[in-house]
Order: C-alpha cells, then structure tokens, then sequence
C-alpha cells in the first residue's frame, strides 16, 4: 500500500492517522508544531474530561498514542505539494515524502500580508506557488515575500528558473543565513501596475520595478497549500464533501481548515472520516 501523508498534528490530523494506520497504512504525520489549540489554556468541554485539560496535553497525549501504534511523527515545516507521477510529493524545507494520498488538517490561518493591491493582482503576476508559477518568469525579475524557512525554499526554486530574485522580508528579520541570498528589507506599502503587477512601493517612496511576486510569509498553511493544489475553496476555507474529500482525488481536508465549527470534537470526527477515507483510497489504488 502506498504512503499517507498527514499536515498537521492537531486533533484532525492525529485522529486521522489513528484510523489510517489501524487499518494498515503507513503514515506520517508532519508538523511544525501543535498549531493553534496549544494556544489554548484549558479546554473544558471536550468529552472524558471531568477537571478540564490543557491543550498541551492533550496535544501531547493524541501524538504519542499515534507514535504508539506506528505513526511517524515528523517536526518540519511544510514548503509545499506536488503531484507526482505515482501519487504526490510532499516537500518540507529538510527533506521530500512521497504519498498515495495526503490529509490537509493544519488549520485554516491566510498568510497574506498587509500589502495594498495584493488582491488585485493575484493571478496577474502575485503567485503563491513558485513550483506551479515559477516557469512563466523564465528570464524575469521577481520578488518572493517573506522571512521565514518558507520563503527560503520559495527562493530555491526560483533561482534557477528567473534571471533576478530577490526576497523582500518587509520589514521583519530573516530567519536564516543571508549571505548568499539577494535581499531587501525594506517596509512594502502597496503592489502597482495597470493589467499586471509592474512595481512595488516602499513605505519611504521608494519602487522596484518587478515582473512577478511570490508570497511566502509564515509557513505554508492550508491556503497556501491550496492555491498550490487547485484546491477548491469555500470562502477561506477548503471545499470538502461528507467524505471529506477534496476536488482532486487522493486528498483530503479535516478541521479548521474546512467549513463548520472550530471545536476539538468536530476535528476529531473530521479526522475519523478523512483517515478512514484516504485508507480506503489507499487501498484501492495499491
């Protein structure tokens, strides 16, 4: 049977690897750390608890019953999918995961900067996908936002595909090595152009003349993922039948990152039906 790949640790993700990997998947769980619900002080109205718990651990407690029954935890920060000749190819900024079906449950948080027009341009030259765009800016001068590991390996696939590029941190620190890496630092105040995207402006007054931006901020999350993907959306949220299913088949999306309320038990019955679903899938496709 091929590999799952589940996004996220919380409790769609964990729930999901549980049903999978008890019905003989192989599965492999990654996240960067245990989301939003860690954020949490006290949860007092999930089922079994009569005195509360804290979200730690109750996080801690669902990844090591996983871990327990053979689910392999993996600590990294997703970069990105792609579709593979034999299933999907799931890239973290250390290392690469082949699967035959993936469950996206690592919430639903957009991370689009504040940056005037972003909308206005998505599709005309601001992109989310330097893997699915980057080929349209053979020979170009691009821009990749952000300041974390993720737009680092957004860099990566740009520089050998662009003649120019540079990444924009506006404003925050980079957290990673710049030496070798074309970089700005400046504030960005708003995106300008007439049909497609020509320039950005600084806070100070300043501009660059660009072909193409990618917006790398933060980690790559379900919306990130998605406008990679194709997926269809509902809102800001991933479209999912009642299996869970995604518009294209093999993948799967439970918990917050799809419509409904965002509450721990909804999230873990999320995670029965995408786990127990991308099994079958699994199974099926053998």
């Amino acid at each position: 049977m091929k590999k799952l790949v589940i996004i996220g640790q919380g409790p769609a993700g964990i729930s999901a690897a549980l049903y999978a990997v008890r019905g003989g998947a192989d599965v492999t769980v990654i996240a960067k750390d245990g989301g939003a619900l860690e954020k949490a002080e006290l949860i007092q109205n999930y089922y079994g608890f009569e005195n509360g718990i804290s979200a730690k651990e109750l996080t801690e407690r669902g990844v090591k019953q996983a871990q327990s029954l053979g689910v392999k935890i993996v600590k990294d920060e997703i970069a990105g999918i792609e579709f593979g000749a034999d299933g999907y190819s799931v890239k973290t900024v250390s290392a690469e995961y082949e699967a035959g079906a993936i469950v996206i449950a690592c919430g639903v948080s957009r991370n689009v900067p504040p940056i005037q027009n972003i909308e206005k341009f998505e599709g005309k030259g601001v992109s989310y996908c330097a893997v699915c765009d980057g080929f349209f800016f053979r020979g170009k001068r691009v821009a990749v936002i952000g300041s974390g590991k993720y737009a680092l390996s957004e860099y990566g696939v740009l520089k050998n595909i662009v003649d120019d590029v540079t990444v924009y941190t506006n404003g925050d620190s980079p957290a990673f090595d710049t030496a070798n890496i074309a970089r700005d630092g400046r504030k960005i105040l708003s995106f300008e152009g007439e049909d497609k995207i020509s320039e950005i402006v600084f806070e100070d007054g300043t501009r660059k003349a660009v072909d193409g931006v990618f917006i790398a901020c933060g980690s790559a999350g379900a919306f990130e993922l998605s406008k990679k993907l194709g997926l269809e959306m509902s809102g800001n949220k991933i479209a999912v039948n009642e299996k869970r299913e995604t518009n294209i088949p093999g993948i799967y999306a439970a918990g917050d990152c799809t419509p409904g309320l965002q509450q721990i038990a909804k999230a873990v019955c999320d995670g029965m039906i995408a786990g127990t679903e991308a099994l079958k899938y699994l199974k099926s496709n053998a």
